[in-house]
């Protein structure tokens, strides 16, 4: 550790130092309600919510890690030493082990030794196998090397993802924050369109605009998608040129200290096909019902069920490709998506919605029958959960845009 370094920090740090505090102490708690003696933290977005690691490179043999035990509020931080200086400038950070080595089987000795040396042989530790980092064969040689040495361990995955569900008051003002940002990106790329632009020209008005705001980059890259391609859904930006007539599908999220906040809106470069109007203007009328029909209490599955509902009963539901959402907040690249969902995945029981909770909702369509100007349309919002019911963050409307 570099102590010099970190007296030069000079810039605005995320959070305060009892915030942090407060996200530990909920760990631990939650450790202890599972009967677990501690937790070896490895999926990136888990460890910038518990210390503001903001590290770029989480490849498949990295390491990097928080040993958080459920009897002490001292966390150990295991990194390679060539992160000396992004260590030295993270405050919450202050006992390290460093890793030397580069070679995996040195790694995992080391971090099995030494977390060896923090808990007794007959612990029982929780890992997060289902990280994007590092490689399952890595985590398995931790789990290997931690059960040879006598300890349990287990599956963990979820348990801080789900702490995570519920923001604080000032995550939640992070999160505003963020909305605005997405809103005024998404007015950029509404400004710029035009025919002859090329599809990469939307993404960097929508990139400048997040970045001069003081957002980073997003989990996942911006999905545009032009005329025939309008429908593509989970496509990036290409060279093709917008024309008169076209459909135009953008998707992206701003990012503000790593919270997210998704955005979808699709623009008409000119009149359109009458049917994609009605298409999107009864579908806007979706959200609407959501929140006069969902309070804090109700199970988070509510909000799909009703969206499906009200999409059959308008006879559009047919054309849908996806309806539904999932929580957002914290996310490193290569993804924001999680492990919650409105419409839970196999294994994952259903969430109560409680004030402090964010996801997004969606209404994605695939249009197979030939209306001019593209094959698909979409928006998505994103919701908070407040004492008062659910609101909608953008200030943008949701029907089919005329540019």
């Amino acid at each position: 550790m570099q102590d010099y370094l970190r007296k030069q920090i000079d810039w605005p740090q995320p959070f305060s130092g009892q915030e942090y505090a407060d996200r530990l102490a909920r760990v631990r708690n939650a450790l202890q309600n599972a009967k677990l003696d501690a937790i070896y933290v490895t999926t990136p977005a888990n460890l910038t919510w518990l210390t503001g690691y903001d590290m770029i490179w989480y490849h498949t043999r990295c390491l990097t890690g928080l040993l958080i035990r459920a009897d002490s509020d001292h966390a150990v931080w295991f990194d390679s030493v060539g992160h000396t200086t992004i260590v030295s400038l993270t405050p919450t950070i202050k006992d390290v082990v460093w890793c030397r080595s580069e070679n995996v089987t040195e790694l995992v000795r080391l971090v099995v030794d030494e977390i060896g040396k923090r808990i007794s042989d007959k612990s029982k530790i929780a890992l997060e196998p289902w990280g994007y980092s590092p490689h399952a064969d890595v985590m398995n040689a931790v789990k290997s090397g931690l059960e040879s040495k006598g300890k349990t361990t287990s599956d963990a995955s979820t348990l801080i993802e789900r702490l995570r569900l519920v923001k604080s008051p000032d995550e939640i003002a992070v999160v505003r924050q963020a909305a605005t940002l997405a809103d005024n990106a998404m007015a950029a790329a509404r400004d710029i369109l035009a025919p002859g632009i090329m599809e990469t020209e939307i993404e960097a008005a929508i990139m400048s605009s997040l970045m001069r705001q003081g957002g980073g980059y997003p989990g996942i890259r911006s999905m545009i998608g032009s005329g025939p391609r309008a429908g593509t859904h989970h496509s990036a930006a290409t060279q093709r040129k917008v024309k008169k007539g076209d459909l135009v599908f953008v998707d992206f999220c701003s990012s503000l200290h790593r919270y997210h906040v998704n955005l979808n809106r699709t623009f008409t470069l000119g009149k359109p096909d009458s049917r994609w109007g009605d298409l999107m203007k009864a579908s806007a009328g979706c959200v609407d019902k959501i929140l006069a029909s969902v309070k804090p209490g109700d199970p988070w599955s509510k909000v799909a069920t009703v969206g499906e509902d009200y999409l059959v009963k308008h006879d559009i539901h047919k054309y849908i490709w996806w309806q539904g959402g999932y929580a957002l907040g914290i996310s490193v690249p290569p993804d924001w998506v999680g492990s919650f969902f409105a419409d839970p995945l196999a294994g994952i029981d259903d969430q109560p919605l409680q004030p402090g909770m964010v996801f997004n909702y969606e209404n994605q369509f695939d249009v197979w029958e030939n209306w001019d100007g593209g094959s698909g349309a979409a928006y998505i919002e994103t919701l908070l959960v407040t004492d008062r019911g659910l609101e909608v963050l953008s200030k943008l409307p949701r029907d089919l845009i005329l540019v």
